[in-house]
């Protein structure tokens, strides 16, 4: 059951430690992947609130202006200015647990990276504020990035879920997201993951 899931703010102190391999890479998934379900869970929760408006408004464009606080709140965290409530919605969905998982230890060498012991950021999001961030060990020299630290992992995963449902690189990801659902197909990691070749290039 859900209930039975367990959540950690970062991963265990002696991660490192842990061996073989394998066994790290096991605990890793353990750790990381509950914490991908829940904060999914928080987006399904403001996705149905969404719908629940639009059907009892039925699908009426109304000004921002008369927007519940709620949803005004749901709108500014998605950076959306619009007031077509369909295309917030589009914005407003999960990004598949087995894709999550694959970012997340592709951008973090499976928790070994220092942004991931010291962040705990396991999805290598860049900032250039450096009271933001944290030095990555091999960054080439014409470059001044910093990888986004964050108070616990389930915050660096919910900064990943925002960042992939708002950033104009990863539109074609939402797009063939919305088909899938509108076809009443099951979203997976592996129908959307060649839409998201440009997150994937930044590790290679």
């Amino acid at each position: 059951t859900y209930d039975s899931l367990i959540v950690f703010s970062s991963l265990p102190e002696d991660f490192m430690t842990v061996e073989p391999a394998s066994a790290r890479k096991e605990l890793f998934v353990k750790t990381i992947l509950p914490i991908i379900f829940f904060e999914n869970e928080k987006v399904l929760e403001e996705r149905n609130k969404i719908l629940e408006w639009w059907t009892a408004t039925e699908g009426e464009l109304i000004k921002r202006d008369y927007w519940p606080a709620w949803l005004s709140s749901i709108s500014k965290k998605y950076s959306y200015e619009g007031e077509h409530i369909g295309a917030l919605f589009i914005s407003v969905d999960i990004i598949p647990i087995s894709l999550a998982v694959s970012h997340s230890a592709l951008a973090s060498g499976w928790g070994t990276s220092r942004s991931a012991s010291d962040g705990p950021a396991v999805f290598g999001q860049y900032t250039y504020k450096k009271d933001l961030g944290i030095l990555p060990k091999e960054r080439p020299e014409e470059e001044n990035f910093l990888i986004r630290k964050f108070q616990t992992i389930s915050d660096s995963t919910a900064s990943y879920i925002k960042n992939l449902n708002t950033h104009d690189a990863y539109k074609s990801f939402r797009e063939n997201r919305k088909k899938i659902r509108m076809n009443g197909e099951k979203i997976s990691g592996m129908s959307l993951v060649k839409y998201l070749v440009k997150y994937s290039e930044t590790y290679m």
